[in-house]
């Protein structure tokens, strides 16, 4: 027999340049931008959201319990809803709403009551709003019996993922990079998608690779780079500190 739910995994991509990863975020920032998630094909019951949500890159580890909203979309004609704006700004205005019109489908707030923390982590469960039924655009997916769905976060509070995490001027060069300051396993794990800012001009990020071990003062990634990937003192970063686990009823 076939079960009637399933569950859908996200993590939002936010890497340092364009998610404004160096400050924190103020109540109503854009939080992460549309991302998108397959489901089968018709009617998909949304009943609950559990979010976990990484500390902020320091000594201390520091929870991030504060409350976001989530906003879902879906494509129109095939094309994905426009951009919220940048991550930690207040939602770009469009020069035309045609980007945005016919393609939202619902909203849910996580609120602070939501949390539970373990240590580092901070975990949050919801039950949806009731009538959250979700029906993507036929043939928007990427297989056969799929549509593509999207979702938005906008926080609610001073969410900070800065990091204090920086290369030490030892092996930079093939998977190893060694690190100082703050003990990367506070605040990354194996498989994450890491990536470097550098100290003069935050502005300027570069892309790592996925991590394969940690040690206190190394991160190892599945494969080599070279020396002028990294320079001494560029700051880490965890590029999805946030998970979404969606359940859903058929």
């Amino acid at each position: 027999m076939t079960s009637k739910y399933f569950t859908v995994e996200v993590k939002p991509v936010m890497t340092p340049v364009n998610a404004g990863l160096h400050v924190a975020f103020s109540d109503g920032d854009v939080l992460f931008d549309w991302t998108s998630f397959q489901v089968p094909r018709g009617a998909n019951k949304l009943i609950g959201v559990t979010a976990e949500i990484r500390p902020k890159g320091d000594t201390g580890s520091t929870v991030n319990t504060f409350p976001f909203e989530l906003l879902f979309a879906k494509t129109k004609s095939l094309v994905a809803p426009s951009t919220l704006g940048a991550l930690n700004a207040a939602p770009a205005a469009l020069a035309d709403i045609e980007g945005h019109v016919d393609r939202y489908i619902g909203h849910m707030p996580i609120v602070a009551g939501d949390f539970g923390v373990t240590d580092q982590l901070a975990v949050a469960s919801a039950d949806a709003p009731e009538g959250m039924v979700f029906e993507g655009e036929i043939n928007s997916g990427d297989n056969v019996g799929y549509d593509t769905l999207y979702v938005g976060g906008i926080a609610g509070g001073a969410f900070a993922f800065t990091s204090t995490c920086l290369i030490d001027n030892g092996d930079l060069d093939g998977p190893t990079m060694t690190v100082k300051d703050v003990d990367p396993r506070k605040f990354i794990a194996i498989g994450d998608t890491v990536a470097v800012a550098t100290t003069a001009d935050t502005t300027a990020t570069k892309a790592m690779g996925i991590v394969s071990s940690l040690g206190a003062t190394s991160i190892v990634l599945t494969e080599a780079f070279t020396t002028a990937d990294v320079v001494n003192e560029d700051i880490v970063y965890n590029t999805s500190p946030i998970k979404l686990i969606l359940t859903f009823e058929r």
